[in-house]
């Protein structure tokens, strides 16, 4: 793991998308709970990755994409 802000990344293409969109809502609900109860503001981003032969790629030099283009999403928490 290269950042302890790393919380998961969610598939498009798996089996278990639902699962994984159902897990991305409960860490979106918890972010915004602790955000009621602190000083310390948190936020919740989803950066896009290309995946293999993606056909949106383009060999494009930057390795994050739009969520609409993407393969799989990492999911990251980061402090206002």
């Amino acid at each position: 793991m290269r950042t302890s802000r790393y919380v998961l990344t969610v598939d498009k293409n798996s089996d278990q998308i639902l699962d994984q969109l159902n897990r991305l809502q409960e860490v979106r609900n918890s972010v915004s709970l602790l955000n009621r109860h602190s000083d310390t503001k948190h936020y919740v981003k989803c950066q896009g990755r290309w995946g293999r032969k993606n056909p949106n790629y383009n060999h494009r030099t930057i390795p994050f994409c739009p969520l609409a283009d993407a393969v799989k999403w990492d999911v990251y928490i980061y402090e206002k």
